[in-house]
């Protein structure tokens, strides 16, 4: 009896000793998860889990956490941020960044008067910032900023729309509205010229310059929009009878090119911008169209290897004319042509040498086998160039062509005298000229 006694007190102070060891770890770890809480709730009271992981809703921070929903809010933050690594490597590599980052801002924020500063918490690194004499947290400085830079942009819009409507209205539209309506004159202008100059074959050939439509790309070049609205205004009236609609509505399309030049993101200054951006050159294409089979369509379809060759000749012959008739007084009109018709037969190549005298043109133009000697022709001066391969020498003979028959001219140049050479050349050199 006696002996069971004894073996149940010991027992019992043995349950004792367990208990309080058992009571002394629950208080340590009832201490750690208190500390833990307060660290994570100063953490979120620092506004960093809002920059970490803002759609991460967390609870005010001026009274105390429960453990339960601290857990909840902890493993949804684990959750949010699974993708981020959290390796020795990256952590040291963000440290070394944070303080390059952090003296950037210093020096950014104070060169403006404000002020930027570093708290050392724990492993917490936790930037100060006084801003226009007031506290704010990173995230907060950047809202901040993000609002003035909109502010400040629509002042500029603001100020812009008015140097639209007081400069480029009034100046930049009524020189666009004078080139795009000298351009069309111009294109009028070859049209008259290809009319007056039918070919031999009774093709019948026009040139259109046209908006391209919108949405078309050209050369990389995306058409803009509004452009063909904008382009009626621009030729039905001149600037000074525009009513406000119409100033507003060829305003916002300026506008809008500006912008587009800016996103291009092709630098340069403010000129080369709106150079860019009002290059109405590019807002344009130009198309050959033939008469054929009752109507006008794309000169550029199925046709033989002449008619194909006239298609692209006619128009350009057409287009040199027009521009040398603008002359005010009369000059040489001179267009120059290398390998001259490649890839013409040789009746479509009289064609088009005939329709350089139509268009009265002085053509210079080169060719490895072309003399230009056709009934069509009513003239040439012809140098015929002869080289070899083993001599740095060409040999030149020269020959005219009067319509008739081609003939070698005879007549030859005065002699020139060479200079004394005072080079270091050997006995014997002598240069050819």
């Amino acid at each position: 009896m006696h002996q069971e006694r004894d073996r149940l007190v010991a027992f019992a102070a043995k349950l004792d000793a367990t208990i309080e060891a058992a009571e002394r770890d629950l208080h340590e770890q009832s201490e750690k998860r208190r500390a833990a809480i307060e660290h994570f709730r100063a953490f979120v009271g620092e506004g960093l889990l809002r920059v970490a992981a803002p759609e991460v809703a967390a609870p005010a921070t001026d009274a105390p956490w429960a453990p339960e929903p601290t857990v909840r809010l902890a493993r949804a933050v684990d959750q949010a941020l699974v993708k981020i690594d959290d390796g020795d490597g990256a952590w040291t590599r963000h440290q070394r960044e944070l303080h390059n980052h952090f003296t950037t801002l210093a020096a950014a924020l104070s060169r403006h008067g404000h002020d930027a500063s570093v708290e050392l918490r724990d492993d917490l690194m936790l930037i100060r910032i006084v801003f226009q004499s007031r506290r704010c947290d990173p995230d907060e400085l950047a809202e901040r900023i993000d609002g003035q830079v909109q502010e400040r942009q629509s002042v500029l819009d603001h100020k812009e729309r008015e140097l639209l409507e007081t400069y480029l209205i009034d100046e930049v539209a009524a020189h666009l509205q004078q080139m795009i309506s000298a351009a069309d004159r111009q294109v009028a202008d070859m049209n008259e010229e290809i009319e007056s100059r039918p070919t031999s074959t009774g093709m019948r050939l026009r040139i259109l310059w046209r908006p391209v439509d919108e949405g078309e790309q050209i050369d990389g070049v995306t058409a803009p929009a509004g452009l063909a609205e904008v382009r009626k205004r621009l030729l039905r009236q001149v600037t000074d009878a525009w009513s406000p609609a119409d100033r507003r509505l060829v305003g916002e399309f300026l506008q809008r090119r500006i912008q587009a030049a800016r996103d291009a993101d092709e630098g340069g200054s403010l000129v080369e911008i709106l150079e860019r951006a009002l290059d109405y050159r590019v807002w344009h294409r130009f198309v050959v169209q033939r008469w054929q089979g009752g109507r006008w369509q794309s000169a550029y379809g199925p046709a033989s290897g002449g008619e194909r060759a006239l298609a692209i000749t006619i128009p350009l012959f057409a287009a040199a004319a027009s521009h040398y008739r603008s002359a005010p007084h009369a000059a040489p009109r001179m267009i120059m042509l290398d390998e001259v018709f490649a890839g013409i037969d040789d009746r479509a190549r009289a064609s088009c040498m005939g329709l350089l005298a139509e268009f009265d043109l002085d053509v210079m133009m080169t060719s490895e086998r072309e003399w230009g000697c056709y009934s069509e022709v009513p003239g040439l001066a012809i140098a015929n160039l002869v080289r070899r391969d083993d001599l740095d020498a060409v040999f030149v003979t020269r020959w005219s062509w009067d319509g008739r028959r081609r003939q070698r001219e005879t007549s030859e140049l005065p002699p020139v005298e060479p200079e004394a050479d005072t080079s270091s050349a050997g006995e014997g050199q002598e240069e050819l000229f």
